[in-house]
């Protein structure tokens, strides 16, 4: 038997911090792990720590959640049971995703996920409805379309699978001083500025394209 974990992620950035005072709620992101160590993850996320509208799909490693001055981030992680072939059809869907160019953020989603709890762009996801797709695809049934979870909605889904729930080491990564590297408000404003206009027009144009999801 194999296993895929899920884990719940507590972010240390200034926007998981302000909303963490709205919310109450202790994760702001999600990432599934394929390997027990829980030294590679994938999610849908920033690019680089100081870019936060450069996103798409990621790999990230521990440092990337206890960067700079943390040592360690906290986290909840659930280990779902699959089999040989459930397992080998994961990696080819992250595969899928890691090597379709066209793959952005689902900015819109996230900003709109409290009132519209989901909305589906042509080829453009974030970190809850990925992992709730890997979830989906391990076997668990859903009690709703997998883009309409958020954090909290998973969190109630995996109840029956906790492994653990603490805090994980930092291990330092072979990328971590580019995902670091500084940034500036104009390069933010232009990446904002071309990920909405990209959203846009899927938004309107691409609706009934097939997606990878």
């Amino acid at each position: 038997m194999k296993y895929v974990y899920i884990v719940l992620i507590e972010s240390y950035t200034g926007l998981g911090k302000i909303l963490k005072k709205f919310t109450g709620y202790r994760y702001e992101h999600i990432a599934v792990s394929m390997d027990k160590s829980l030294t590679e993850f994938v999610s849908y996320s920033r690019k680089q720590h100081h870019h936060p509208f450069k996103a798409g799909f990621m790999r990230e490693y521990r440092d990337y959640y206890a960067f700079e001055e943390y040592q360690k981030f906290y986290a909840k992680i659930f280990a779902l049971p699959v089999t040989e072939e459930q397992y080998r059809e994961i990696e080819q869907f992250i595969s899928e995703c890691e090597n379709d160019s066209e793959q952005i953020f689902n900015l819109f989603a996230m900003l709109t996920t409290p009132i519209l709890h989901g909305l589906r762009i042509y080829k453009a996801h974030n970190c809850m409805d990925f992992t709730a797709k890997v979830i989906e695809m391990a076997g668990v049934k859903l009690e709703k379309p997998f883009y309409k979870y958020d954090i909290p909605g998973i969190e109630k889904l995996l109840e029956g699978y906790p492994v653990k729930e603490g805090y994980v080491k930092r291990i330092d990564s072979a990328d971590y001083e580019k995902y670091t590297e500084p940034s500036d408000i104009l390069t933010m404003a232009k990446e904002f500025l071309h990920t909405v206009g990209i959203l846009t027009g899927r938004l309107i144009f691409d609706r009934d394209k097939k997606d990878i999801f």
